[in-house]
Formats: structure tokens, sequence, C-alpha cells
């Protein structure tokens, strides 16, 4: 591998590394700002201390224990449900280094090179094309997100 194709995919692995936490930041944004303005009581200031999952199981149970649900507010359910479930990616993606993989035939002596993220407990492994898929989904959830929250606020139903 030459040091060019080195400098290149290293590149793409940072912009996506990069695009998939500043996207997830967004629905983190989106978690406080709902915290701060869904509840009769006064618990942002606590909960905003609770770690992601808590804080979307906190809004879903708000929002689920509401009397009346319209199925815009059934859609964002959904919607925070789905970003529960990514934060697992999420956290992989943050938590543990892109690293280079070394593939080997043993009776040909062929070797092949992939960089990926493989999770310290092992088990898990993200390729580019699987980091490029989680950003690009965490980035479309957070905009259809803002446009829930904004219809919501307009008091479309």
């Amino acid at each position: 591998m030459s040091l060019e194709q080195h400098v290149r995919e290293m590149g793409e692995w940072h912009a996506i590394v990069g695009k998939a936490i500043v996207g997830f930041g967004e629905l983190e944004l989106i978690t406080y700002k709902c915290l701060a303005h869904l509840p009769n009581e006064k618990i942002a200031d606590t909960s905003s201390r609770l770690g992601f999952a808590l804080r979307v199981d906190l809004i879903v149970e708000m929002l689920e224990g509401r009397e009346k649900q319209s199925a815009r507010i059934a859609e964002f359910i959904r919607m925070l449900k789905r970003a529960r479930v990514l934060a697992q990616t999420r956290n992989d993606i943050a938590h543990n280094p892109v690293m280079l993989n070394v593939f080997a035939h043993e009776a040909s002596g062929d070797f092949a090179l992939e960089r990926c993220i493989a999770t310290a407990r092992g088990g898990r492994i993200i390729d580019l094309a699987a980091a490029k898929e989680f950003a690009d989904e965490v980035e479309s959830l957070a905009a259809e997100m803002w446009l829930e929250i904004g219809k919501l606020a307009e008091g479309e139903s």
C-alpha cells in the first residue's frame, strides 16, 4: 500500500467518523431540547446528566404517557427509539480506533489489508461502507426529527 493510498483512506475515515459523531450530536441535542420543553415539572437540569439511552427512555415514557397521542407524536417516538438503537454503533465508533486488519492466506502467502473499526471486546467490525451508511442514517434521522419537531410546534397533527 502506497503512502498516498494510506493518506487517502485515512482521510475518508476521518471524514466519515467526524460526520457520524457530529450527526449524533444533533440527536443528543434533540433529547436535551425535548427535556427542556416537554415536561410540566422542571426536570431538565437533572435529566441532562443522564446518558443518551436513559434520556431517550424518559422522553419516550413521557410522550407515550400522554392521553392524546397523534400520529406525529407516534412517529417521533419511533424516531427516538431508532436513535436509541443507533447509539450502540455510535459508541463503537467513538470508543474504538480505526485499525488495519491483515488477512493472510497461509498456503499462497497472499494477503489483503482492510481498515476497519473492531470493537475492543470483539465480535463487531465496522468497515468503511458500514460507517458511511451509519453516518448517512444518523444525519437523515436528525434532519427528520428536526422537521417533525417543527411540525409539532406548529400544531400540525
